[in-house]
Formats: structure tokens, sequence, C-alpha cells
């Protein structure tokens, strides 16, 4: 109990520096001292929580498949419906969150997403499943209080450590609910239920556990430095700065006056055509890992069949000795061809849960390499780290797509997927840098980028899935490759590219 107690001291012990407007300037991950730290560990587990739970129905899909007798286009639909409610909350929650704080509104999501969550057993058949998914969306406007959060807790010299820490670290739900939903499926199977109803208690437990995180951060953390969201100080900010998803803080109103001469003449055409390229392109990476969340099961189950099976026979031949002769009966039941699967749901979602999982250091990895090549290039280097990490990931999903052998096909996912978790941090490591007034509104619009391109990518899914789901990698590794291609028309603080090329041609003239 003393040693408890020691530990327990420790965490607390260290006094953070604050600066003027009570920010904290330092970062100590081993903390949970209050505000600072305390804040910091409740936002990235209830992201975490959200995550977790936003995507908790998916490793169960084939069992729910198989109950309802659900087409492969009725869940390919369910997805897309679970991306597009982050879209319209991202809009509606920011501003939730200057009114009422970051506390408030996390905890509001996590309850409400908490309910359509806990009664996804009543469910009856495609339609259900799509509005459902619909509803649990809701878990995944997390993220803007989530980086809200940080924002509002740490200065500019740290803040972008924090909110990369734990968006990446929030993202770790995304393939942590692909191990921890099989096993609760599992245990209540072990406890005598049958698949059926077994799938329908598995989802109550991250319901429960979102509802009980949702009240319980309400009484064990703060708003803001000063406590209560009602005590916060407010420094002087331009009209559309918010604190809500920055990497950096937006610069006060009088610090923007002594941009330097360059700076202020990069035109708007410029600005706005940078922002738009970095939309896209976050599309490409943060919107494929959403997508990929949302089918890599089940394109695993699809994918890797057992040799000389025939899907629809074996389908048509278990029901008609269970007894059922109607023909349109077992045109459904043929749809579930999960039969002939070398994979079960347990195996395919473990190997799934691979993709999710490297959010745990690949993301920070893009940013490291981001900084790496700044220190000798400067800006060119970001730009050259953010393009290499795009084509790197175009390759690697190209190469996936063509994978025949499990072994190969794990190797060549947890390889992509680091790629994918890099380039959303080089993304991120540009955004400062396009408009420094602007910080926050720019960080919003390339965020919502990332979801838009989510949905389109599982529209695509929708028109694949029962063609050739294999092509539906190939056409977003070549989609990538292509998009990497716009780094090249990226142009920040009046520096490109091609920039690094012309200052290597000046450096051989001085030389001569």
């Amino acid at each position: 109990m003393s040693y408890f107690c020691r530990f327990m001291k420790k965490l607390h012990a260290k006094e953070i520096k604050k600066d003027k407007n009570g920010k904290a300037k330092q970062f100590q991950l081993f903390s949970i001292r209050r505000p600072y730290m305390r804040a910091f560990h409740t936002s990235r587990f209830c992201f975490f929580l959200a995550f977790t739970s936003w995507f908790g129905i998916q490793p169960l899909i084939p069992t729910i498949m198989k109950e309802l007798k659900l087409s492969k286009t009725d869940v390919a639909n369910s997805g897309i419906a679970s991306v597009a409610a982050t879209i319209g909350l991202r809009i509606i929650v920011g501003p939730l969150c200057d009114r009422f704080g970051p506390r408030k509104i996390m905890s509001a999501l996590l309850l409400t997403g908490s309910i359509p969550m806990a009664l996804a057993g009543l469910i009856k058949n495609g339609t259900g499943l799509i509005v459902l998914r619909l509803f649990i969306g809701v878990l995944g406007g997390a993220f803007v209080p989530c980086q809200f959060w940080t924002s509002i807790m740490f200065n500019s010299k740290i803040v972008g450590t924090a909110n990369a820490l734990v968006g990446g670290w929030g993202n770790l739900g995304g393939g942590f609910t692909f191990l921890f939903m099989p096993a609760i499926f599992q245990l209540v199977k072990f406890a005598g239920a049958d698949e059926f109803l077994a799938w329908k208690i598995a989802v109550i437990i991250p319901a429960l556990i979102c509802c009980i995180a949702g009240v319980t951060i309400l009484f064990t953390s703060d708003d803001c430095p000063q406590g209560p969201w009602r005590k916060r100080i407010l420094p002087e900010r331009t009209n559309l700065d918010t604190a809500v998803i920055g990497e950096e803080e937006s610069l006060q109103s009088e610090k923007s006056k002594n941009y330097d001469f360059e700076y202020r003449r990069q035109s708007n055409a410029w600005t706005v055509s940078t922002v738009f390229i970095l939309c896209v392109q976050y599309g490409l990476c943060f919107g494929v890992e959403i997508a990929t969340n949302t089918v890599l099961n089940l394109y695993l189950l699809y994918k890797f069949k057992i040799e000389g099976c025939n899907v629809t026979e074996v389908e048509v031949s278990n029901e008609v000795s269970k007894g059922v002769s109607n023909a349109t009966q077992i045109n459904t039941f043929s749809r579930n061809d999960f039969h002939c699967s070398v994979l079960n749901q347990n195996t395919a979602s473990l190997i799934a849960s691979l993709f999710g999982l490297m959010n745990l250091f690949a993301r920070a990895l893009g940013g490291s390499l981001s900084d790496a090549l700044f220190k000798t290039l400067k800006l060119p280097g970001r730009l050259i780290a953010h393009q290499l990490c795009l084509a790197g990931e175009g390759v690697m999903l190209i190469i996936f797509s063509q994978m025949t052998s499990i072994p190969s096909a794990i190797a060549t996912l947890t390889i992509c997927s680091v790629f994918v978790q890099a380039s959303e941090g080089t993304t991120f490591s540009l955004v400062p840098y396009v408009k420094k007034q602007r910080v926050g509104v720019i960080a919003g619009l390339v965020g919502a980028g990332g979801n838009t391109g989510a949905i389109i990518w599982n529209t695509i899914w929708v028109q694949l899935v029962d063609i050739n789901p294999s092509m539906w990698f190939w056409i977003l590794g070549v989609c990538v490759i292509c998009g990497s291609t716009l780094t090249l028309f990226i142009r920040i603080e009046n520096t490109t590219t091609w920039h690094l090329f012309k200052n290597k041609k000046k450096e051989k003239r001085e030389l001569k």
C-alpha cells in the first residue's frame, strides 16, 4: 500500500511551468497532474474509447451478415454511413467546444454514441444497420474536442507534440477494436451463448465503458488551465482563429503585423490552391485509413479462399440439407460467402488490427522524418518527406492488392500502414506554414478532407465489392501515387520543392 502511495505521489509530483495565459510550457508524459497532464491523458483515452466503439461493429460483421442475411452492398453502405456522420459533426462540434468547453462536449459525444451502440442488437435488416452505424458515427466527432482540449492546455512550443500524440494514440482504437471485440464475442460464447446472442451482448461492453467514461470525466478533469470553462483566459485572436484542431496555436493579432515582407506577398490564390491540395492529400492518407478500417477484415475473408471451393454450391447444399427449398432464400444465403474463406471472423480481425495498431509510432515517425529533412533542407525538406511518404503508401497499396498468400499480405499490410500513418504526420507538419494567422481554420479544413476522402473510397468499394475487391486497393494505390505528385505544386512561405534545385544551382555558380 505504501509503495502504491509513493507511486501516485510521483505521478502528481512536479509542478509544470506556465506561460502568461496559464498554458503549460512543459510536457510530462508520465504525470497525471491536474490540469494539464490530466487533460492530456483524459482526451487521448476518451478519443481511444470513441474510436474503439466507432468501429466496434466492424469485427462482428460476418456474424451479423449471417444472422440478418445481409448482402455485401448492405454492409458497404453501412460503412459509408458511419463515416458520413463525422463530416457534419466537425462543423457543429467546433463552435460547441468554443461555447461550452471540451470536457462537456467530449462527455456528450461519448454518452450519445453509447446509446445506439448498446441498442445494436435490435436491428433486423440492412437498413437498420445503415441507420445504426450513422448514429454510432457520432463518436467519430470526438477528434475535435480531443484536439481542442490539448490546444487549450499547452502553449505553441509543445502543442504540436501534444496534438500529434493524442491524435495518434486515439487512432489506436481503430486497431484495438479488432482485438477487443472478437475477444469479448468469444468470451460470451464460452459462457454459453450462441453466436447470434453473443454479438448482441458484446456490443454492450464498449457502450457501457463509453457511458462510464462520459460521466467520470465531468468530475475528474478540467476544461482549461484555470479549471471551469467560464474562468478561462481569452487571449487576443483574429476573428477566424479558434483553438479547435490546430497543430500550433494561432498567432495573436499584434504579432501578425510583424510578418516578413515575403510572407505578406504570398498570394491568396497560392494559399487556396495549397489548402485544396492538402485536403486532397489528407483524404489520400487519413481517408484511406478510415475507409480501410471499415472494410479490411471483410476483404481478407473475401480474398483468401480454400482452393477449389465453390461458394454457391456450399451454401445451397447446406441450406437444402436443412430443408430450405425457396429459391429466393437460397439466393440470399449464397450472398454470405465466408464458408470458403481460409480465415474466420477472429483471425481476419486479428490481421486487420495490425493496420490500426501502427498508429502507436508511425504517425510520429512521419513528423520526425519531416523535422529531420527540415533541419538540412528547410521547407523543401518537409515537402520532399511528404511526397516520399505518400508515394510509398501508393506503391504498398498496389503491392498489397496483388498478394495471394496470407503471410505476404500481412507483411505488405504492415508496411503500407506505416506509410499511411507517416503521411498523416507529414501532412500536419506542413499545415502551420500555409498561413500562420489561420492555422486552426486550415487544419480543420484539411482534417475534413480526410473524412470526405473516406466516403469517396467507401463509395468506390460498394461498386467493386461484388466484382473484384482487390481492384479497390489497386485503385487507391494509383490515386495516392498520382496525388503525391501534387506536392510539387504546394507553395508555402513562397517556397516550393523546386527551390531546392534552384538553391543548388545558385551554390554551384557561387563556387565557380
